[in-house]
């Protein structure tokens, strides 16, 4: 599968805007996330452990993303898709933090902050809509998980 215009969208953010909905009520938030290219069906993020973000997740394992584009990106290419897994990750922070402290601007902050207090989710992707911006190309990527 070429994954080059994922790959392409994805070096332009670092945020998502996730939605879960519970019990008909629809909630969003904004995450960091990080990526990787030899695993390009998943991406993943933190929260606090112990919180109601996290409690949501775990009642909400379908859900949907969007990425935000930087503002500096010209024609604000992003990528979408509704039919998202989450679940909980083997993976812990200290496993990710160098790629969060290479894309996430101020990160070093945030990991001083509350760093011991995160854990790690996984968003499973499926067909994602992939869009370059205005002007440019768009694809539907299928994975299989």
């Amino acid at each position: 599968m070429d994954i080059s215009l994922l790959k392409q969208v994805l070096t332009t953010t670092n945020k998502i805007a996730l939605s879960t909905s519970i019990d008909n009520q629809a909630n969003v938030k904004i995450v960091n996330f990080v990526w990787f290219d030899n695993t390009p069906d998943t991406l993943y993020f933190s929260s606090v452990r112990g919180t109601n973000g996290v409690a949501d997740y775990d009642k909400s394992p379908s859900v949907a993303i969007i990425t935000i584009p930087n503002s500096d990106t010209i024609g604000n290419p992003y990528i979408r898709t509704q039919n998202v897994t989450l679940q909980h990750s083997d993976k812990v922070m200290k496993d990710l933090l160098p790629r969060y402290l290479e894309t996430v601007p101020n990160y070093q902050k945030v990991w001083e902050l509350i760093g011991p207090k995160l854990q790690v989710f996984e968003l499973k992707l499926r067909d994602v809509y992939v869009d370059a911006g205005l002007d440019k190309e768009k694809v539907i990527l299928k994975f299989k998980n």
